[in-house]
């Protein structure tokens, strides 16, 4: 760990900073809609999104993130129970806000590339550059039923379909040259045809002629952000990501995710394919923080106590792998719940799954060993979780950290205390550029 502000070079790299909107609770915070400081209506409430993606851009963080499905559990953390759309969300906040990046979820496997490029350039628009796009190919049979399917599609189609809709979106966007709209009133020339691409794309899954009927914007194109672990995963982040959302709770375990990445781009380098810059790295974090040194682990075992961590976390894998899991469960893993882990939850939890199985481990106990690993939490000061942070950042396992935020007050704290001292040891910005785009913020090239 690193202990003080004089160990970080004079000239540091930015730390980048988003927050993840939970609002009335999701996994890792499940319990938050209990608390009777937030209004029970969090997760549809448009006073709730904005006065926090207000604190986030008084707090000059990068971006705000709305993260989705395309199902409602019914057993579920109450904000998977009832939410708002991103796509609706993030246009109302961007008229709210002025600087900090919107990013939402969007599916490739329930959507059509037309239509999520025409959604994601207008919101790119509207925001005046600072749209973002999280890909993700939708986990479980429970999504696949709302849109005519008995079973979702294989891992291995997902990901094929996934890359090939990004190729599709991203030739759409690509559309109109920048120059392509003269709008001469003295010649009545609006379009110069011959900056126009046309697209005619016939592949395996989409048959998309275009053009594109909006024009690129000012940041080019929205950021794309991904967030998958397995080998697929890691080669559609590999090839096509500007940034990847990361849940390691160590940081040997996030530096193998992104030499992961790394390798995969390597081999598709190799393949002859194009060389792209390392995508940026955020690794999600909660953060609880402490009046003094003394009160750190006292701060991290309340946070885990007040959400239920063991309890929420026995439910989780027991909606994963279709069985309850009983405090003290001495079953063995079975195959069974491997495959209906992998197909609900991903590579996450099967491999952990699959890994205490070679063990010979119980699966309550299984379980109980997941909790110190499925989220990260740093406790303590401002001046202990920022000498964490720097330190993932230093060792090359961060590039920046996703928050995730359900309480108002903890994340006013978390401006008030962590942000200054991010910003004192010159780790953040302590304003906004005039006019940034997302991809600016980010230190991502414009496209």
């Amino acid at each position: 760990m690193i202990n003080s502000a004089e160990t970080r070079p004079s000239q540091s790299p930015t730390l980048h900073l988003g927050a993840m909107l939970t609002a009335s609770g999701a996994p890792d915070d499940e319990r938050a809609w209990l608390d009777p400081t937030e209004p029970t209506n969090a997760s549809v409430s448009p006073d709730w999104y904005r006065e926090v993606a207000r604190i986030a851009e008084a707090a000059t963080f990068d971006f705000v993130f709305i993260a989705d499905a395309v199902f409602a559990d019914l057993d579920g953390p109450a904000h998977y129970l009832s939410r708002v759309e991103p796509l609706s969300a993030l246009s109302f906040l961007a008229a709210s806000t002025e600087h900090i990046g919107l990013v939402g979820t969007f599916s490739t496997s329930y959507q059509e590339p037309y239509n999520l490029a025409r959604m994601l350039m207008s919101l790119d628009h509207l925001s005046r550059g600072r749209a973002g796009w999280n890909v993700v190919t939708s986990l479980g049979d429970r999504a696949a039923k709302n849109f005519g399917l008995d079973n979702q599609l294989d891992h291995d189609t997902r990901y094929a379909r996934a890359a090939e809709a990004i190729e599709v979106i991203r030739g759409l966007w690509d559309t109109y040259e920048a120059d392509a709209f003269p709008r001469d009133r003295e010649t009545g020339r609006f379009l110069e045809q011959n900056r126009v691409n046309l697209l005619n794309h016939r592949g395996e899954f989409f048959s998309v002629a275009g053009p594109l009927n909006i024009e690129r914007s000012v940041q080019g194109e929205p950021v794309i952000f991904q967030a998958g672990h397995s080998a697929p995963g890691r080669a559609l982040a590999a090839a096509t990501a500007d940034c990847v959302f990361g849940m390691q709770t160590t940081v040997a375990d996030a530096l193998d995710y992104r030499e992961g990445i790394r390798q995969a781009a390597s081999d598709i380098a190799n393949a002859g394919g194009h060389e792209r810059p390392d995508p940026k790295l955020f690794i999600k974090v909660m953060i609880a923080l402490a009046d003094n040194p003394e009160e750190a682990a006292s701060a991290r075992r309340d946070y885990l106590l007040r959400h239920g961590a063991l309890d929420e976390l026995r439910g989780r894998v027991s909606r994963a792998i279709e069985r309850a899991v009983e405090p003290g469960d001495a079953s063995l893993i079975t195959d069974h719940d491997l495959a209906r882990g992998h197909v609900n939850e991903g590579t996450w939890l099967s491999e952990h799954l699959a890994a205490d199985q070679d063990a010979g481990n119980t699966l309550g106990a299984s379980v109980e060993r997941l909790l110190g690993r499925d989220r990260l939490i740093f406790a303590g000061t401002a001046e202990m979780i920022a000498d964490e942070m720097l330190a993932w950042q230093t060792a090359g396992a961060a590039d920046g950290f996703i928050m995730q935020v359900s309480n108002r007050a903890e994340f006013r704290r978390i401006a008030a205390e962590l942000v200054p001292e991010l910003q004192r040891r010159g780790a953040m910005r302590e304003q906004y550029p005039e006019h940034a785009t997302l991809r600016e913020l980010l230190g991502l090239t414009v496209k």
